[in-house]
């Protein structure tokens, strides 16, 4: 890009205090104190295939959202111990700081009406269309915690991941600048370990994928974007009850892949950080989508 399209750019697409983020994922040369072969294009490019990726983990979250919905309540239908307010009851006991989310959604959101009409005699599946992810998740587990199900174990252990990449999508927050320093202050960071913790349920289903070995694995899930990215995967892949939806959902990101993210590989090419991510997650959206068919 010359100068006077990067001006361009940034004066009409972005800012530059976020396009510049993306050079962190740039080898540099301390020595030198500069980036190695850097074009202004090579951010540009990043921070587009930056919002596509965040466009796609919004839908791929939304859908597994409303899956683990269906989940909660077609179990909490099926079992008679419960009718659907006692462990609401049970849950607020515990979280008594939900139904102040709750109120404070009163007068200003569009599910206000439901919560007036629902306010003193909250049930499951009224309660769970008012509520934030977080505190959605909050119930799922309780739920969960009440009522064990041995085939549950893995979704709820692969839940707050989703929460977190989907909440860094919808706020805009960059992913793509973490691949050469990854974020370290996540949900993985243990504070007395001082360091990321891996989930255990993603490896062991990572150890299914014939093309992805133990040492590549071990490394990449230390990066907690690829880490919550992939987890997402898994756990859609886990809870979509829906064959054919499944495959449509593995068959775009897959398109996703192999197209419009290498559009301009030559920019990203020599860089082993770039290309074994990139052999990395592609080796598992193929996995996914071939399980799919």
């Amino acid at each position: 890009m010359s100068k006077e399209e990067a001006r361009e750019y940034l004066q009409n697409n972005t800012y530059y205090f976020k396009l510049k983020s993306y050079e962190k994922s740039f080898e540099y040369n301390v020595s030198k104190n500069q980036y190695i072969n850097l074009e202004f294009a090579y951010l540009v490019e990043l921070s587009k295939l930056d919002m596509c990726l965040r466009e796609l983990i919004i839908r791929i979250s939304l859908h597994t959202e409303h899956f683990l919905k269906v989940k909660l309540i077609d179990d909490l239908t099926k079992n008679e111990k419960e009718d659907g307010y006692h462990v609401v009851r049970e849950l607020f006991s515990k979280y008594p700081f939900m139904l102040d989310h709750i109120n404070q959604k009163k007068y200003n959101s569009a599910c206000a009406d439901l919560i007036h009409k629902y306010e003193n005699n909250w049930a499951a599946w009224n309660l769970i269309e008012v509520i934030s992810f977080g505190d959605f998740i909050r119930l799922y587990e309780f739920y969960y915690s009440l009522y064990p199900e041995q085939g549950n174990a893995i979704v709820s252990d692969l839940i707050w991941s989703l929460r977190f990449i989907r909440n860094a999508s919808a706020h805009n927050n960059c992913l793509l600048n973490t691949l050469r320093k990854p974020y370290a202050y996540t949900h993985l960071y243990d504070k007395k370990k001082k360091a990321i913790i891996v989930n255990k349920s993603l490896i062991s289903l990572l150890a299914s994928v014939p093309s992805i070995t133990k040492k590549n694995r071990k490394k990449k899930m230390t990066n907690p974007v690829i880490h919550d990215f992939v987890a997402s995967l898994f756990l859609f892949d886990e809870i979509c009850t829906i064959q054919v939806f499944k495959k449509k959902i593995f068959a775009e990101l897959k398109d996703f892949i192999e197209g419009r993210l290498i559009k301009n590989k030559e920019y990203f090419s020599s860089d082993n950080v770039f290309t074994t991510i990139y052999d990395f997650v592609k080796n598992i959206v193929d996995y996914l989508f071939e399980n799919s068919l």
